[in-house]
Formats: structure tokens, sequence, C-alpha cells
């Protein structure tokens, strides 16, 4: 059985109690022996690999709760068009360097079968969250529906529980809510597809405010607002204010409605599975977000710091979800990066700041989205989190609240599963090394067995 040691690294166990310094975590086979006070490297002369880790830190390896792209299948609880296997792959690559071991793929309609071959094509774990439940496969069709099969149909929510999936989720996403997803796919594509003109997603996005609000309704139409968005984005004698009303109106509302009671009919399925229901927590879902809550179901309410949300509503909105027992999502988003959505951190870090995060999540971004270790570092520079508390949000905390997602992982003790990584405190999304189940797959920041 092969044994590796990361030599004198220091330790943030998953826990959120202080970082251990100057520790040897001892691997054998696929589970960690022993954390001990390091040793002299001469005492491990009869294991296969000591590994140099004096000034790096140790974690649990990443478990990442909201993920798109990263099974084979259809994309989104739209059922939007499934991804090349070979995007697949480069989605879990990108996750794996940026330090996840496992991912909950939240697409919703994918099959145990194609997350098995996901499974067997990559080492990042992947896990099955399933949207498929009546309402929800009804409001994908309306929305888009193109990469839905007869096979991902009848793969209902509750077989999928049978299969493994851990979850119900992603419910309500912002593909058939009038979230992140019109902005930056359905409303672009159709303006492109009219006129010939490409806008960009904060464009769209201020069009469709404009015409239903950040609620979603359509009494909120104002042709002030429109006409503005309209001459920001170029789109002034090509498209008229009730023409671009009439398009994103068709676009957003048709499965609107269906996916807010997609909501309560995946919570009552949930609570009947026994497993926790991962929602879309947004401005224009929040009423019927808490009272799923409110019926007891484990709910997970994912990317509290949508952009849609006002600072205070959000703020206010969270401590309502805590009292009612749910636990409450951050996602990095594309906050620090892109930015083709958000406008900045000051909600994740205000959400920090109250305490009322339980877990970090990255969600898509259109592909955009940042690395928890990123948004870690700056919210544990801005004095706003400590890096043992936001540690424990992106890993323990993940496998206490959805409990099937990492069996044994999520905390580096001995006993657990050794998906460990390694990485310079002082440059923290620089990830050196990353071991998954005891098996070394990024060395030196590249990946070894992908």
């Amino acid at each position: 059985m092969r044994t590796t040691v990361l030599h004198g690294c220091d330790l943030a166990d998953g826990t959120g109690d202080p970082v251990r310094p100057a520790v040897d975590v001892v691997v054998e086979g696929d589970t960690i022996r022993e954390i001990v006070p390091t040793r002299p490297a001469g005492e491990y002369s009869r294991v296969d690999e000591v590994v140099d880790a004096a000034g790096l830190l140790a974690l649990p390896g990443l478990i990442n709760n909201h993920t798109h792209g990263t099974a084979y299948g259809p994309l989104f609880p739209s059922g939007h068009e499934a991804l090349p296997a070979a995007q697949v792959r480069a989605n879990l690559d990108r996750h794996l360097a940026e330090g996840t071991t496992t991912v909950l793929c939240v697409d919703g309609f994918v099959t145990a079968d194609a997350v098995a071959r996901t499974n067997d094509d990559h080492p990042v774990t992947v896990r099955l969250a399933s949207c498929n439940t009546p309402a929800c496969l009804h409001a994908a069709a309306t929305a888009d529906g193109g990469g839905l099969t007869d096979e991902s149909r009848a793969f209902t929510a509750a077989r999928a529980v049978e299969a493994g999936a851990v979850a119900l989720g992603e419910i309500g996403a912002g593909h058939t809510l009038g979230g992140g997803g019109a902005s930056y796919l359905y409303i672009p594509a159709e303006i492109a597809r009219r006129t010939g003109v490409t806008i960009t997603p904060r464009q769209a996005d201020a069009l469709k405010v404009a015409v239903l609000g950040r609620h979603i309704a359509a009494t909120a139409f104002d042709r002030d607002a429109v006409e503005q968005a309209l001459a920001s984005a170029g789109l002034t004698g090509k498209l008229s204010v009730e023409e671009i009303r009439e398009l994103v109106s068709a676009i957003i509302l048709p499965a609107f409605d269906i996916a807010l009671d997609g909501l309560r009919e995946a919570g009552e399925h949930a609570a009947r599975a026994g497993v926790p229901v991962l929602v879309h927590n947004a401005a224009a879902s929040m009423t019927q977000v808490a009272a799923v809550a409110r019926t007891g179901v484990p709910l997970i309410a994912g990317h509290s710091n949508h952009s849609s949300f006002e600072l205070r509503e959000a703020l206010r909105h969270a401590e309502r979800l805590k009292e009612l027992g749910a636990t409450v999502d951050v996602a990095t988003l594309d906050t620090f990066g892109a930015r083709r959505l958000t406008s900045g951190p000051d909600l994740l870090f205000a959400m920090f700041e109250a305490g009322l995060v339980d877990t970090i999540s990255t969600d898509y971004a259109g592909g955009f989205h940042d690395p928890i270790l990123l948004a870690i570092a700056h919210a544990v520079e801005a004095g706003v989190v400590t890096l043992p508390a936001a540690i424990a949000m992106a890993t323990g905390n993940v496998a206490d609240a959805i409990p099937g997602v990492a069996p044994r992982r999520g905390r580096a003790a001995p006993g657990m599963i050794a998906d460990l990584v390694l990485t310079d405190p002082a440059d923290l999304p620089r990830v050196r090394t990353v071991i998954i189940s005891g098996r070394t797959v990024v060395r030196e920041g590249e990946c070894v067995a992908a």
C-alpha cells in the first residue's frame, strides 16, 4: 500500500479551527493515517514519497456544491444543448487546478450513466443533483429544452435519487427564472439573430431589468429605462421599445411561473426522498425560496449574493433563511475577474462580515467563474472572514450540508479519505499539489492525471 507524507506543512483542516503549524500528514493508500508535529524527514525513509511542504498550506480538497458543465448531458436546468465532452473535461481540469476535488453537477437533467462516464474520464469526483420533477421539466422544455433526450426526460428525480443523486437541484435556475442565464445567453442570442448586433451580458441585463424589473413582473415595465438601455446597447433604431419589450418578455415570462411552482414541487419531492434541495436564490425567487425553507426540508439557498439583489435586501433575506434552518451559500461568480454581470465584491463581503455564509461555491457565470480560493484570499485580506472559517465553508460545511456529496471527505483528520491540497498561503489561488483518494493528480500546478 502506497504511503505519502506531506512534510512540514501548515494545516487548515476544514473544521474552522485555527491553522496548525508545521505538521506532517501521513497518507496510506486512500486514507489519512495520521497528522503529527513534523518529524525529521529521515524518519520517513521507508515511505514511497515525501513531499516537501514546508511553508505551504495544506487543506482538504474543496467541495464545490454548485457547478454547471461538469458532467456529460444537457447543460443547465433549462435542458440546454450539451457541451462537447472535451469541454466538460476542460471544465473539470479547471476546477481541479483550482483545488476542487469534488463537484456537485446541478445541471439537473444529467443521468446516472452520464455521471458514471464522466467519473471514468476524470479524477475529480462528480456527484449528481436532479431537477427532473414535472414542473421543472415543463419549465425547461418551455424555456429551451434543446438538449433534452428521451433518456434524460425519463430519468426522473425519484429515479435519480435511487441511482445515487445526493440532492435535488438546481431548482428554478437563472435560465428559467430570468436570472443570469437569460442575460448572458438567451437575450443576447435573440438580439443578435434579429439585428446582427452583439451586446454584452450587462447590456442584456439592463434591458431585462428595464422591461421586467429585478423581481420579474410585467408591471415593472419602465419605458424611459428601456429607451436608455437600448441606447446604451447601440440598439436605438434597430429595435423599438415595444419590440424589445416583446422580445424580453417572450424569453422570460413563459417559463417563469412554471419554474416558481417548481420550487414548491421540488421541496416536496426532496422531503419524500430524504435529500436536500438546492435552489436558485435571487430577487425574483426569494419569496418562494423562503416558503420552501419554512417547510423544514433541508435547503441550500444557492448564490445568495446574486447580482439581482440589493445589498440590504439580500442580508435581510439571508438572515431569515438562516432562522428557518436553511444553508446560505454564496458563489464566487465572476466577481473578481470578468465581472460580466457582477459589479464587485461588496455584497459578498457584506455577507461574510455579517456571519451569514455557510458554504462557498462557484456557479458557472457563463463559463467565467472565479476560483473559490481567489474569493477566499480577497475576503480574508479584506478582514471580513478568517482563513480557517472560509476554508471550512468550502470543505467541511459543504459535506455537512449535503451528507451524500463527499462521504469521509471535507476535513483533514485520521481515517478520512485523502483528498488534499497544497497551496501557497501568500498566494492562495496558486495551487501546487492536489491529491484525490491518496493519488497525486496535480503536481507543481500541472494536472498529471486528468
